[in-house]
């Protein structure tokens, strides 16, 4: 039970992840708080490549997600054509430390981190991908 998306990484795109993800999920009876908790994960991978994937180019590229369902073992995968960015290179942010005393941002990876059981990333042919796995419940 596997399904792709491809789209191009602009405003659109996180219109059109968020609609794959409802279909696949509801298609395949995910419960509604895992449901919810993927397209947070996915959102954050997107929301990323857009702000900092391309920022030395002028076009927009491209995303491609696949979702693949075996038992209760939800496998992500997102790849884009952005500039190299290894999201496990980065350490977790210290959420003992004070808000104000804290660097902006790295709280989308820490909830990509928190949200699945399993997460790699690899460069591939130009292309950066990250694969999760998510244990989910069928309804």
């Amino acid at each position: 039970m596997q399904s792709r998306l491809t789209v191009r990484a602009d405003a659109d795109a996180l219109r059109h992840v968020s609609e794959f993800v409802g279909e696949f999920t509801l298609r395949h009876r995910i419960e509604a708080a895992d449901r919810a908790r993927i397209a947070i994960v996915l959102e954050e991978l997107l929301t990323n490549l857009l702000k900092y994937g391309y920022i030395d180019r002028s076009e927009p590229g491209a995303a491609e997600v696949v979702l693949e369902l075996e038992g209760d073992r939800l496998s992500i995968e997102f790849a884009d054509d952005g500039r190299p960015f290894d999201p496990l290179a980065e350490p977790p942010p210290d959420l003992d430390e004070p808000v104000r005393s804290r660097p902006v941002g790295k709280l989308g990876l820490e909830i990509v981190r928190a949200l699945t059981h399993e997460v790699s990333y690899r460069r591939d042919h130009d292309r950066n991908i990250v694969r999760m796995v998510r244990r989910v419940t069928l309804v």
